[in-house]
């Protein structure tokens, strides 16, 4: 008897191949897992030689974002108070020139 006759729906060759794709997966995902695990070991290691907080100097960094950040909001605060200085200087004016008319009449 020949293969085919034994298995003419081509099961064996099947398996194989099912048994194939499973290795590479499986291999695959060792592989990932493998990979995985050496970044997060070495972002843990990062983080408990504070690394990265040594080499970016967040902290300074933040804190001097903060004090910028302040500084906008009080001068945002003085142009504020300048812009009503401004409209009661306008509004003085207006009512020191409608009172000069008076007088001016009254003269």
């Amino acid at each position: 008897m020949e293969v085919d006759e034994e298995d003419p729906l081509g099961l064996r060759n099947l398996a194989v191949q099912y048994d194939y794709l499973m290795f590479k997966i499986n291999d695959r995902l060792s592989t990932l897992s493998d990979q995985t695990y050496q970044s997060v070991i070495s972002k843990q290691n990062a983080i408990e030689n504070n690394y990265i907080g040594d080499q970016l100097k967040l902290t300074e960094q933040i804190k001097e974002i903060d004090d910028i950040i302040l500084s906008c909001k009080e001068i945002e605060l003085e142009l504020m108070k300048l812009d009503q200085i401004e409209s009661f200087v306008s509004d003085f004016k207006e009512r020191v020139v409608a009172l000069e008319e008076q007088f001016s009449k009254l003269m």
